[in-house]
């Protein structure tokens, strides 16, 4: 897990949402959806330009690529490609409902419900509904320490320290590395078991 922030501006807040997208968190192709027998020539030239081009342009490009309909294989690469340009341009709330289609399309997938807190925790601060994103995640893979540390913080910004500091003793007990060289998670955790808001 990168540094974990609670960013107050706007570049502060593309990075913390860039770690979903670029570290680790890279994103499967929902199924859920039933493509067309075959892929035109059109989807196909759209999708091409999707990854070449860069933020509107190439937003406008994957949206007309999925419109027009891909295959499997290439459905989630561009999925991935548009959730990219949406935090280069900062359209935050278009990147949750972005997110808000992943999990509709695959409810079980973890990681889907971690991009989704992630991004309205962090970009949007919507802590009570991120908390309910992470709550979901933790349930569907409760060894994850990562997905725990980010229940705690969305708990803190509520400010329900107690319960704060339980989720990070339990993320500790899943994996006592997992606040190394964190120091601004490690931060909100001590200001969690003090009962303060945190920065």
């Amino acid at each position: 897990m990168p540094e974990l922030i609670l960013p107050q501006r706007p570049r502060l807040r593309a990075v913390a949402v860039a770690w979903a997208l670029l570290i680790g968190l890279a994103i499967p192709s929902p199924g859920g959806q039933t493509p067309p027998p075959e892929e035109t020539p059109e989807a196909r030239e759209q999708a091409r330009l999707c990854e070449r081009l860069d933020e509107n342009e190439g937003i406008e490009a994957c949206r007309a690529a999925l419109a027009l309909g891909l295959g499997p294989e290439r459905r989630g690469p561009v999925r991935e490609v548009l959730a990219r340009h949406l935090v280069d341009v900062e359209r935050w709330s278009e990147l949750a409902d972005h997110y808000r289609e992943d999990v509709r399309l695959a409810p079980e997938d973890a990681e889907a419900w971690v991009r989704l807190g992630t991004t309205l925790l962090f970009a949007l601060n919507e802590p009570a509904e991120a908390l309910a994103a992470f709550e979901e995640a933790v349930r569907l893979d409760p060894a994850d320490a990562v997905t725990r540390c980010l229940l705690a913080i969305a708990l803190h910004s509520l400010g329900r320290h107690e319960e704060a500091t339980k989720a990070f003793d339990e993320a500790l007990r899943l994996d006592p590395t997992v606040l190394d060289d964190r120091p601004a998670a490690q931060a909100v955790r001590e200001a969690a078991r003090r009962g303060q808001p945190w920065p």
